[in-house]
């Protein structure tokens, strides 16, 4: 992989081509929104959600006028990314993700993203969620998806302890400094009235290591927040990682075909005021992190969290309603 592994207690950090990802020059910005522009005008044009997120991603992550970018057929496309594979691969994520925010399912749009992707040469499975969206293949889907999905997240302050013991390392979180993070990840539970241990799934697994990317990257538990986290989380690893866990929250909130303990599956919410810029801006701020923020965070519990993100180069967030800011 391009990026360095991570041990111990450090994160990965950018290399030369992630560098080139956060500041590629304009004719290649332009290509990049000409390429999601094109493949998604199909079946008489895009929808107005489709329309809303690429302009979104347009003024906020490629940083062009969107009506100045280029058709680019497929054969175009990958000299638009030449020697960029993690570019590459970040299209090819967009790609399926337009295809989960239209509403209805277009084959028309599968086949061309399908083009694409083979012309990209990118092969990694995700698409396949996007076959099952188009032929409601709801039996089938979170099948596909375990096949491709990221392992969970883990935090070694709670890593094999029994549920009663993560309670109480949880609750133990409640003598830490006020504003440390540790602290305000136990002021996140407590907020939102979450239990430490899910007591309605008893085989759901800890959550403890997912909400603490909330409370790092500053985003709430409405639908909006959730998919923003995960896109926030997928610009900060640049697109290597994490996106399994953005498709989980597109086919639980964007498609409802996949549903998830406690929360009830919908569909359109990236349609809905705001949510496309959220979203988009959230990939953006990522991309100003140092790497990805997946890591070991035990030894950060008890300092400050803006000192926390600034040592992740985690944008503090600005106040908002799919916001968690104490």
């Amino acid at each position: 992989m391009a990026t360095s592994c991570r041990t111990g207690n450090s994160f990965s950090r950018l290399n030369k081509e992630d560098t080139t990802v956060l500041h590629l020059d304009e004719t290649t910005r332009l290509g990049v929104t000409g390429i999601l522009y094109t493949v998604t005008d199909v079946d008489g044009g895009r929808t107005e959600e489709q329309e809303r997120f690429l302009e979104a991603l347009a003024r906020h992550v490629m940083r062009v006028p969107p009506r100045e970018a280029p058709i680019v057929t497929a054969a175009e496309a990958a000299q638009v990314v030449a020697d960029k594979p993690l570019l590459c691969k970040g299209i090819g994520e967009l790609l399926v993700t337009l295809e989960l925010m239209r509403h209805p399912a277009s084959l028309a749009l599968t086949q061309r993203v399908e083009e694409y992707l083979a012309a990209l040469g990118i092969d990694d499975g995700f698409q396949q969620l996007a076959a099952d969206y188009l032929v409601n293949d709801r039996k089938h889907i979170e099948r596909d998806w375990e096949r491709i999905r990221q392992p969970d997240l883990e935090e070694s302050f709670i890593a094999g302890l029994s549920d009663d013991d993560v309670g109480a390392r949880m609750q133990a979180l409640e003598d830490l400094p006020a504003g440390s993070l540790g602290r305000t990840l136990f002021d996140f539970y407590r907020r939102n009235g979450f239990s430490f241990v899910p007591d309605d799934e008893p085989d759901q697994g800890s959550l403890v290591p997912h909400d603490l990317t909330h409370v790092l990257a500053g985003y709430g538990t409405t639908a909006e927040a959730e998919i923003a986290l995960q896109a926030f989380m997928v610009g900060a690893a640049r697109g290597e990682k994490h996106f399994s866990s953005l498709a989980a929250s597109l086919l639980l909130f964007e498609v409802g075909m996949m549903p998830f303990p406690g929360i009830e599956a919908t569909e359109g919410v990236l349609g809905r005021p705001g949510a496309a810029e959220l979203v988009a801006t959230a990939i953006a701020r990522g991309l100003q992190c140092a790497g990805d923020i997946e890591g070991d965070h035990a030894h950060l519990l008890p300092l400050p969290l803006a000192e926390v993100r600034s040592k992740l180069g985690i944008p503090e967030p600005d106040p908002g309603p799919h916001m968690f800011i104490l």
